[in-house]
This record gives structure tokens, C-alpha cells and sequence, in this order.
């Protein structure tokens, strides 16, 4: 299975973990140790000004809020954009790329917001937990999407790339279950 990673996760419904309830996880990680992901469609209530004026960077006028990248470590800041002049970028896939630097904060704070997620936490998986919870059926994966990931409005990236697969969301949540 370690072709999952860079790729995406999508909770289905029958998910019993409150923190992924319909969310898309941009799987960064997958090894024999583990897995690292982070949610990108889960919007925070921390504004990215507020970020901003915090650590003294100057913030697009149109920046909105910050993400929930997952429940781990939540003062920890992910980047996951599409600059690639941007210092300090990880290449992901298609023109996704990872950054963790302040210089890459300040960089895209002060850039189009559609060009990046900031995402506050991630989601760690145990050795073999992320490949029990997809036999039980928790997960779908999927090829990273940049169109998905930036350009599809929030509320409909869950249903938009569990479509992209041929599926009908509607299906997924008639389909029983834990809710």
C-alpha cells in the first residue's frame, strides 16, 4: 500500500472518528512506521490576519481562515500550495507543494489566498492502523488533485473528489452504518 502516499484520503461516512467526518486528508507520508496526512477541507475558526499580525507578516487583504489539518499537534502549521518558487517546498504531486517554513508563511500570506491552505495539526497513523482502517472500509484514496485542493469551494471538495471516482456521494451516506 505504499502507493497511497503523496495521494488523498476521503472518510466515508461510516468513519467513526468525529475528527474526519467528511474530510479529505492530503497523505504526505506512508511507510511501515506510519502515516502523516492533512485534512485541507475543514476550515478553523483562526483567521489568517490574526496569524498574520501575531507573527508580524503582512496578509492578502482576501485572506480568509485557517484549516483544521487534523487533531495532532495543532499549533504546528502546514502549507500546502501550488507556488513553486516558494522556499523550502516539498514537491508533492501535479502542482501541490509541502512547506513548513516561516519565510514560506510570510511568502504566501501575503500572496493570493486561493494559491494555499495553511492547515493547523495533522493526522498521524500507528504502524498498520491506516491500512486496518481502509480494509474496514473507513477510506477511499485517490490521486492528488490540485483543482480539489484549490480551486473546488470547501463545502463541496468531499463530494466533488469522492465523484471524480465515479461514486455517488449519496450512496456512500445511504449505505448504513455508523453516521
Amino acid at each position: 500500500m505504499s502507493d497511497l502516499a503523496p495521494g488523498l484520503l476521503i472518510a466515508v461516512p461510516q468513519l467513526d472518528d468525529p475528527n474526519f467526518a467528511r474530510s479529505v486528508v492530503l497523505l504526505i507520508e506512508h511507510n511501515d512506521s506510519g502515516a502523516m496526512g492533512i485534512v485541507f477541507n475543514r476550515l478553523s475558526d483562526i483567521g489568517l490576519k490574526d496569524i498574520g499580525k501575531e507573527h508580524g507578516m503582512d496578509v492578502h487583504a482576501e485572506a480568509g481562515n485557517a484549516f483544521i489539518g487534523g487533531p495532532v499537534q495543532r499549533e504546528r502549521g502546514f502549507l500546502v500550495h501550488r507556488r513553486s518558487e516558494v522556499a523550502d517546498s516539498v514537491h508533492l504531486q501535479d502542482d501541490v507543494y509541502l512547506s513548513v517554513s516561516t519565510d514560506a508563511l510570510r511568502t504566501l500570506l501575503a500572496g493570493d489566498p486561493a494559491a494555499y491552505r495553511l492547515c493547523l495539526g495533522y493526522a498521524g497513523w500507528g504502524p498498520g492502523q491506516l491500512e486496518r482502517e481502509m480494509v474496514a472500509g473507513g477510506w477511499l484514496n485517490a490521486s492528488i488533485s490540485s483543482k480539489r485542493i484549490f480551486d473546488t469551494p470547501v463545502e463541496k471538495i468531499w463530494g466533488a473528489v469522492i465523484r471524480d471516482l465515479g461514486i455517488d456521494p449519496a450512496f456512500l451516506v445511504q449505505g448504513g452504518g455508523k453516521q
